[in-house]
């Protein structure tokens, strides 16, 4: 098995993000849409709770991972306040060798 560099991104929500959100949304889905097209995400959400959106993203290392976060219209506008990246060992198939 063969992990490529992947990043596990835990963005905290601001404790009124509920409102702060609304008018950032749409620019925030489109870039989260546009990572997903391109391959840099794997998984996008939020927490059901809203405590916290939970990002899977290929990055050649933390910093390349953050950086394309911060251009987030969500860390741009105060929606996030905090922003967690690790390193992540993500089971796809290209990790196994494997195509479906």
């Amino acid at each position: 098995m063969r992990f490529e560099p992947t990043f596990l991104v835990t963005a905290t929500f601001a404790a009124d993000a509920a409102t702060r959100r609304e008018p950032h949304r749409q620019a925030h889905l489109a870039h989260v849409e546009a990572m997903l097209a391109d391959g840099t995400a794997l998984l996008a959400g939020a927490r059901a709770d809203l405590g916290a959106s939970v990002l899977v993203l290929r990055a050649a290392d933390a910093t390349a991972a953050r950086n394309r976060v911060e251009q987030d219209p969500y860390w741009q506008h105060r929606v996030w306040t905090g922003i967690e990246v690790v390193e992540y060992l993500a089971v796809t198939p290209q990790s196994l060798g494997s195509r479906y």
